[in-house]
This record gives structure tokens, sequence and C-alpha cells, in this order.
């Protein structure tokens, strides 16, 4: 029987509106409901964002198919939404890298075709969600609203991943230009340990998908109608349009 948090869910990315989340979704597995989401919405994982939970836990949310933008799309505001702009760098697998084993991070890069700058729209489905636990927003694809995929290169052995300088525009205005400075220093370490532990319910991760990696940048809001577009040095630019 489908759980009743990813019946919900579902029903907010069909109607385009937010859950009042309740004590009595919390869910049991956030995997499978992320699973059990993508097959009532229809959609799959063509892509992974990777990380750490609060206890230092790998972990991952999946990137539906629904929520990934080419370089230059657009993505529609529900009224009342705000997002998060993070500018993050990311990968294309060549190969699968199946799990039951572990991965490090030359791994990754040995299974990488190339390497993407992205902006990620951080979403939610959820009316509250400061209220909301963190399994639950795992369970929403770990705040996933949409991701942008930009420019990149096929010559990424010699790049060095810590400190690429990162430029943000909004509405043509500079926003950011810092290097992009990454929490675990090398962008790829979440990639490498969910790699090795990957606990999911959509197929692992496969060639073709995209993997993203956190942000560089402090997440800038938007609750408007607005035009992104980001630099990150070595790699290119990626654009997006927020509309209403």
């Amino acid at each position: 029987m489908t759980t009743p948090l990813a019946l919900a869910l579902a029903a907010a990315r069909a109607q385009r509106r937010f859950h009042a989340y309740s004590a009595a979704e919390r869910p049991l597995d956030p995997y499978l409901v992320q699973a059990e989401v993508a097959s009532l919405a229809k959609t799959s994982a063509v892509g992974w964002k990777t990380g750490f939970g609060p206890d230092r836990t790998p972990i991952a949310g999946p990137i539906f198919a629904s929520d990934m933008r080419e370089n230059g799309g657009t993505y529609r505001l529900i009224p009342g939404e705000q997002v998060l702009v993070e500018v993050e760098l990311a990968i294309r697998l060549a190969r699968d890298l199946p799990p039951g084993r572990v991965y490090s991070i030359h791994d990754v890069l040995a299974a990488t075709a190339e390497m993407l700058v992205g902006i990620e729209l951080i979403g939610t489905r959820y009316a509250d969600p400061d209220a909301v636990p963190f399994e639950a927003r795992l369970a929403d694809n770990l705040n996933n609203g949409a991701y942008v995929t930009g420019e990149g290169t096929r010559d990424f052995a010699s790049l060095p991943r810590e400190g690429l300088r990162l430029r943000l525009w909004i509405d043509g205005a500079l926003s950011a230009d810092h290097p992009g400075v990454h929490p675990d220093g090398d962008p790829l370490t979440g990639v490498a340990a969910w790699a090795s532990a990957q606990a999911d319910r959509l197929g692992g991760l496969k060639a073709g998908q995209v993997i993203t990696t956190g942000s560089l940048n402090k997440p800038a809001p938007i609750s408007r109608p607005a035009r992104l577009e980001a630099e990150l040095e070595g790699l290119g630019r990626v654009r997006l349009q927020i509309v209403s």
C-alpha cells in the first residue's frame, strides 16, 4: 500500500500547491517515499543531489525528469513560492556505479563523462518546511525544486575543483563573485560517499545521470520572476528564467 506521505507529495506536485505536513505521515523509509512519488507522478530519476545528513550519513535525493531543465529553460513559480538559488558543480556519468562496493573520488572521476556547472532551485512541497523533520525533507527529494544543467567540459582531469571562481547574476546584476567553496572541500566527497552507501529505491547511479554536489554560494532567495545566469570558471555558464 502506498504511504500517505507519498500520496500527499504526489498530489501537491500534480496540483501545484503546498502540503500541510502531519506527524502521522512521518516516513519510516524516505527512499521508499521518493520511489512511490516517482511512480505516482509517472516520472523517473535522471539525476541525483548528494550530500550528508545531520549525522554525516551519506544521503541523496533524486532529480526527477519533470524537474530537470535544459540550459536557458524556465521554471514557473507556484503562487506564494520562494526558492533558493544555488550554483553547483555537477558531473554526468559515463557508466553505472553499482551498489555493493566502496568508491573513492578517483573511482567517481573514472566513471565521469563530463563536468558541468548547474543551478539548483531549492524548493519544497511543504507549506511550513521549517516545521518538517529532516527525514520528511529527504523524502521530498532532499528539497529539490528544479535543476538546470549548463555548460561543461570533458577535459576535467587537471581542473581544480576546490575554489573555482563563481559568479551569479540576477536580472543582469552581479549578485555573487567569489571562489566557490564547498563545505566538504572537494565537491565530489559526497558523491563518492553516497555511491558507497546507496540505499535508494530508484535504481541507483546510472550512466547518463547528472549528479550534483551542493551549493558553492550563499543561497539566494527568489520569489518573483527573474533571469538567472551563473558561471564557474573552467566549466562555463548556465542560465535559467524564473517566471510566474
